[in-house]
């Protein structure tokens, strides 16, 4: 039951990687747009500037989970590889704990920033020539600080912990050790 609660979790975090993913894509053709725009003297949408920046807020958000939990996100591993084994497993924990406590304040406090700002009907980001309310700029801190936690706990109380205890580019072992591991169980299972 747990395996297949965790492969559907995995799918949806994975689909909030590839919303962001587009969301770049958009980007890049909303800045070509503007580039144009403005090359060919033509008048163009301030409405793009702001898809632009508030997606910023958007693809941070959506995307740091999955690379939570596949880590691909940025750690040092130069303490966890100097430790015995036994020392590093504890100390991966510690340091994914502390990032769940940290991530879970954060998702806690930015909620309370997004429920002020939705409550309140005259909030309105006055930089933007249009009416876009401000809780669309916050909606994005609660939720995504709170699937970063969930990832970090997730290292917490797992059988693996999120260091391998190798220093180098931990993302690129450890996903290729989960290739080896999938193909083992694929010969595994022709068999």
């Amino acid at each position: 039951m747990l395996l297949a609660i965790d492969r559907v979790w995995e799918k949806f975090l994975w689909c909030l990687m590839a919303l962001a993913s587009l969301y770049v894509g958009l980007i890049m053709v909303v800045i070509i747009y503007v580039t144009a725009s403005r090359s060919m003297g033509w008048h163009y949408s301030t409405l793009s500037f702001t898809i632009i920046e508030y997606g910023f807020i958007y693809i941070l958000f959506l995307g740091s989970p999955w690379l939570i939990r596949t880590r691909s996100h940025v750690y040092i591993e130069m303490l966890t590889a100097a430790v015995p084994d036994r020392t590093r497993i504890v100390l991966s924990r510690l340091i994914a704990f502390v990032g769940a406590a940290v991530c879970l304040i954060w998702a806690w406090y930015t909620l309370l920033i997004f429920l002020e700002q939705w409550d309140d009907t005259m909030a309105y980001d006055e930089l933007r020539q249009i009416d876009i309310r401000l809780w669309v700029s916050t909606i994005a801190f609660p939720f995504g600080f709170l699937l970063m936690g969930i990832e970090f706990l997730r290292f917490v109380f797992t059988a693996e912990p999120m260091h391998t205890g190798q220093a180098g580019v931990a993302s690129d072992r450890a996903e290729l050790e989960e290739t080896q591991r999938n193909l083992a169980d694929e010969k595994a299972g022709d068999r």
